[in-house]
């Protein structure tokens, strides 16, 4: 058993450092919410969510010195992106990949896409966490453009998935282009010390 009085050791959870109980093992639930609608509707099994926060700086360098030297960074553009995995080939998600949302009703109901019928799908992205390592963390990305970013393997010799990249835009009626909040760690028990 570890020295209790150690930081490194929190047993009742902290968002703080040092703290093993905020090393981070990611599983989640990912839901999307189209314009129109007013719930999210689960995706299914997603192996794969990513953010990425994407920067565009401008530099400048005085001159007044032999060597040029950086002496300042403005930052002139922020944007973001996710990428998805989805392994159930639900209506929904393959209209996702199609660019065509389906016609039908919820299942069992046979479902109908009309491809390219909607080349440009709008909607909020929920990722809620579920890991049993770390902080739980829920992110809402209230605007993004949802588009399929590979081809879709309708023959293969594994589990097929289907691939999305969203771009996340900034939303006038939030104000911002989301937000993040998250729990205390699920830190281990005294007993795993």
């Amino acid at each position: 058993m570890g020295d209790q009085q150690n930081p490194a050791f929190d047993i009742e959870g902290s968002l703080t450092s040092p703290n093993i109980g905020n090393y981070y093992i990611g599983r989640g639930l990912v839901s999307i919410q189209l314009l129109g609608e007013n719930e999210y509707t689960p995706c299914g099994n997603s192996p794969q969510f990513e953010f990425q926060a994407k920067v565009t700086q401008l530099d400048h360098y005085s001159s007044m010195t032999g060597v040029k030297v950086k002496d300042f960074t403005a930052v002139t553009e922020i944007s973001g992106s996710l990428t998805m995995v989805l392994e159930e080939f639900t209506a929904r998600n393959m209209g996702f990949a199609l660019l065509g949302i389906p016609t039908g009703g919820p299942s069992p109901t046979p479902d109908t896409i009309d491809i390219f019928a909607d080349p440009v799908i709008y909607g909020s992205v929920k990722f809620v966490g579920a890991n049993d390592v770390g902080p739980i963390w829920t992110t809402i990305f209230p605007l993004v453009s949802l588009k399929p970013s590979k081809a879709i393997a309708f023959i293969g010799n594994t589990y097929g998935t289907i691939d999305l990249l969203g771009d996340v835009l900034f939303d006038r009626l939030t104000g911002g282009f989301g937000t993040a909040t998250t729990t205390l760690p699920n830190s281990p028990s005294a007993s795993q010390i």
